[in-house]
């Protein structure tokens, strides 16, 4: 456990709304092409007897970021509460950052030619207010705070979900909770590979 701040997310409780999405994009104006929160769709079965489930993910504001390590210029720092950053002023826009990120948290704004992600809205959060997603969230599918927090208020989550990567790549700082029972067949619809959404471009 760690005092390091990170994010819950509870796939019981997620339908999918996309509230999320859309109060971070608000909140700091990005472009149609730029979405620092994304709500990805896991499927089951056949029609008509299909299942789903959503997972809301963002940055992971991870332990060891590989953000930060492929970065040339030293646009990436992480601070003591463990969020990291990326200093646009100091980004050339090489992209080594979208391909090193295993959730593909960094974002490329081909209007600025620079990378821009998630911040766990630092500003927000340094007035003692919550990040915008989990404040607009209608169903308390989303938490966040210092991670042994997390832990005691989520005392059932965990550490990995379906098709999320290895946490020993970075070590992210963010929980699940998860069905009792998870099917068989599930599968990746959308949103849930944004790696390779971040490559685009």
């Amino acid at each position: 456990m760690t005092d390091r701040l990170g994010f819950y997310v509870n796939l019981d409780k997620c339908v999918g709304c996309r509230t999320c999405e859309a109060a971070c994009d608000q909140t700091w104006e990005t472009p149609i092409d730029v979405s620092f929160r994304k709500v990805g769709t896991l499927e089951a079965g056949d029609f008509p007897d299909v299942t789903q489930l959503f997972m809301s993910l963002s940055c992971n504001h991870c332990d060891m970021p590989a953000c930060a390590s492929a970065c040339p210029t030293g646009a990436y720092t992480k601070r003591d509460d463990g969020i990291v950053l990326v200093d646009q002023d100091v980004c050339i826009g090489c992209k080594m950052c979208t391909f090193a990120c295993p959730y593909g948290a960094p974002q490329y704004d081909k209007k600025l030619g620079k990378v821009s992600k998630c911040n766990m809205c630092a500003p927000i959060v340094d007035e003692g207010g919550i990040p915008a997603c989990v404040e607009s969230c209608p169903y308390d599918a989303l938490d966040w705070g210092p991670m042994d927090e997390l832990y005691r208020r989520h005392p059932t989550a965990q550490r990995e979900a379906p098709f999320f990567p290895d946490i020993d790549i970075t070590r992210p700082n963010i929980l699940f909770d998860l069905p009792a029972e998870l099917p068989d067949d599930l599968r990746r619809v959308d949103g849930t590979d944004r790696l390779a959404e971040s490559r685009e471009g």
